[in-house]
């Protein structure tokens, strides 16, 4: 407890308007990606459900190649803009032959397809033998609609969709624990539904990067198996 309190002190002496020293929580997506891709990144890869292609900068790092493919439905990832995406078309029914892939990366979309099992069969049937899928989803999460909202994620959940897709699970990542989950369902609330507090957490926006490195210190103390979601590395057999 001793610690925690002395890391919280830390975090509270920095300069209030300065806080470049902070580094983002490791559960954020990004993070877990800079610590992924070292690792099972290589060759031909590409982003399944890219969005704006956010990521496209670490990922370009470990791959020959890279390829961003998105059926461009969700508002607020493009409104008028999609000049990222190299591919646009449905990623239930992707236009490329087998085994084309060395690496495939899709992340926070397996809950916003109709079908998770078609999209997990396509990701598949895309990969090489051999090659990684780097996923992840929401487990404990706000409704957000990018365009719609189905579904969530368990262990239980990876496993049975990468069992019937000839993919074995390599390592799981778990981004945060209960204390982070409470921080982020008021985070992402305030984010969704309130355009007004919206620009308040634009303003306060390093202030919660400090509270959630403080939470994540927590989440160390109490641990369950519930967390904001999961990030799976999966190999092709």
């Amino acid at each position: 407890m001793n610690k925690i309190l002395n890391y919280i002190k830390s975090l509270t002496n920095i300069n209030k308007y300065n806080t470049s020293m902070i580094k983002y929580p490791k559960f954020y997506t990004k993070e877990i990606l800079k610590n992924a891709l070292p690792k099972y990144c290589k060759g031909k890869t590409i982003d399944v459900g890219a969005g704006r292609a956010k990521y496209k900068s670490i990922i370009t790092q470990f791959s020959s190649s890279y390829i961003s493919i998105d059926n461009i439905s969700s508002e607020y990832q493009f409104k008028d803009n999609f000049s990222q995406l190299d591919i646009i078309a449905d990623v239930l029914d992707m236009p490329f032959d087998n085994n084309q892939f060395d690496t495939v990366i899709c992340t926070e979309v397996l809950e916003h397809v109709e079908d998770p099992f078609k999209l997990i069969s396509e990701i598949s049937r895309i990969l090489k033998h051999g090659g990684y899928l780097m996923i992840s989803s929401g487990w404990i999460a706000p409704y957000h609609k990018e365009p719609k909202d189905y579904w969530r994620f368990s262990i239980d959940a990876y496993k049975l969709l990468c069992d019937k897709n000839d993919l074995e699970i390599i390592e799981i990542y778990k981004k945060g624990g209960i204390f982070s989950i409470f921080l982020y369902f008021l985070n992402r609330n305030i984010e969704l539904n309130t355009k007004k507090l919206h620009k308040i957490l634009v303003k306060f926006n390093r202030f919660k990067i400090i509270l959630e490195r403080i939470f994540s210190k927590f989440d160390g103390i109490i641990k369950t198996e519930d967390t904001i979601g999961h990030f799976i590395v999966a190999r092709k057999k």
